[in-house]
């Protein structure tokens, strides 16, 4: 399943360079010899090896992490279309993906590079002999462990069981099996509250900016987490810690600033990740604001049809232009393409507030505390200068749950997708909106060349 890089030479380099290797997942070298006194030998080191795997998380060469979490995702559900004849993306509009399309391979092939990554310093750390500050080591493994949840959260809700990979030794990571999707859930919540108990509470260590996971973005993607596993009374509690115990660190951008919900740093963001020092704007300004004449990504026709009148996300969150009397709606949350300013004023957004008024609405709706999920729901939709909900009953609440996702976190990597399929309403939906949908296409398929790489794994169902 994991292929090989060079040599540890330039692992070393990517390491003191800070800079994202496109292959780093991919070693085969000694199971020690990563993790030896070599790299992680003194303070500057660690928090280089810190650096790197938060830089390629955030300039992956081919952009699998950040927008293709969120277009892939999106061409898939019924959030965008794409404005062109694609090899590459026609499959996921059409929901017809095969095992050997290029973008599947990278995307996956990306999350276990930074899944490396994260065990190579967890593994460095633990085996160093070297005088090491307490609260570096501290640190270091907690965003580590919070990096290797993430992308064992994306990789088992895109394809399923898949490998839980938990070392960089290559005896076992050469032919590792899927591991049950309960399996990983397990080790995602170990490494979650583990880098929840040891994170810091606010910013301080980042310089006051949210471009590394604190104690709250664990407990953030822990309520996330609990929600999807249907441990409703732990999804509430977690969101609520965030929401109302936080220390006054997050609060919901103002209507009139619905419009800046991206920018750096914002009182509602939880966890973002830098933009590119070198081209000074997002993943997601650069390829959805491309323009020339007519968007390449666009709002697809159902998205559009769930806004109601009024709703402020509509008009701040979606763009426009007209061409040949066609108009043509492409996403906008991300309104830079490029600045010219030394601090930047964007950042791809991973978490944020809103999503956590979402889960605990869901999950007090699934406790029966319908008047508290009522009025969660409503807080988003006043935000968005809406009137409150008219749902009452369970099942509408249900729905109108779904609906105010759909609105308030369309092209934020990969929620709609995810939703239907763990609601178990994707046949549903998307059966009715696409004539060639079929049940298999609710999950990836494993790419080709991992098939032929490693014996031990399986296709998903259908390819």
């Amino acid at each position: 399943m994991i292929r090989n890089i060079k040599s540890i030479i330039s692992i070393y380099l990517c390491l003191l360079l800070v800079a994202g290797c496109k292959k780093f997942a991919d070693v085969n070298v000694p199971s020690n010899q990563l993790s030896s006194g070599n790299v992680f030998s003194t303070n500057s080191t660690v928090k280089a090896a810190i650096s790197g795997m938060f830089v390629t998380l955030s300039t992956s060469d081919s952009y699998e992490l950040q927008l293709g979490l969120s277009s892939y995702t999106g061409m898939s559900a019924d959030e965008l279309d794409f404005n062109s004849t694609s090899d590459t993306y026609d499959p996921f509009l059409n929901n017809a993906i095969g095992s050997d399309n290029t973008s599947i391979q990278d995307l996956w092939t990306d999350l276990y590079e930074v899944n490396y990554q994260a065990n190579s310093i967890i593994e460095g750390i633990t085996n160093s002999t070297a005088t090491l500050t307490d609260s570096i080591k501290q640190d270091a493994l907690a965003e580590s462990k919070f990096v290797r949840a993430f992308c064992h959260f994306y990789l088992v809700n895109l394809w399923g069981s898949v490998p839980l990979v938990t070392t960089t030794n290559v005896t076992v990571t050469k032919n590792i099996a899927r591991s049950s999707t309960d399996t990983v859930y397990q080790q995602i919540i170990a490494d979650l509250e583990s880098a929840a108990a040891n994170l810091n509470k606010n910013y301080t260590f980042s310089g006051g900016k949210r471009i590394m996971p604190n104690k709250y973005a664990a407990m953030a993607l822990l309520a996330r987490v609990h929600l999807y596993l249907g441990n409703w009374q732990k999804a509430a509690n977690y969101a609520d810690s965030v929401i109302n115990h936080s220390n006054g660190l997050y609060s919901l951008l103002s209507s009139a600033n619905i419009g800046t919900i991206m920018t750096a740093n914002n009182s509602e963001a939880i966890w973002q990740l830098s933009s590119s020092a070198t081209t000074g704007y997002t993943m997601e300004g650069q390829y959805y604001l491309i323009i020339s004449p007519t968007p390449s990504y666009l709002i697809s026709d159902h998205l559009l049809a769930a806004f109601e009148t009024g709703d402020l996300r509509l008009s701040n969150w979606i763009g426009s232009v007209t061409v040949d009397n066609v108009t043509y709606y492409y996403p906008y949350k991300y309104k830079l393409k490029a600045t010219n300013t030394t601090s930047l004023a964007e950042n791809t957004t991973y978490l944020r507030l809103a999503e956590q008024y979402l889960i605990r609405a869901e999950a007090n709706m699934e406790l029966g505390n319908t008047a508290d999920a009522i009025a969660d729901i409503n807080i988003i939709r006043n935000r968005a200068g809406l009137g409150n909900t008219t749902a009452t009953s369970k099942e509408e609440v249900r729905l109108a749950i779904e609906k105010e996702r759909q609105t308030e976190l369309f092209t934020e990597y990969g929620h709609r997708w995810i939703d239907l399929r763990r609601t178990g309403r994707i046949d549903a939906v998307l059966g009715a909106e696409k004539s060639n949908w079929t049940s298999n296409a609710a999950l990836y398929p494993i790419p080709l060349n991992e098939l032929y790489n490693d014996i031990h794994l399986t296709q998903n169902p259908g390819y």
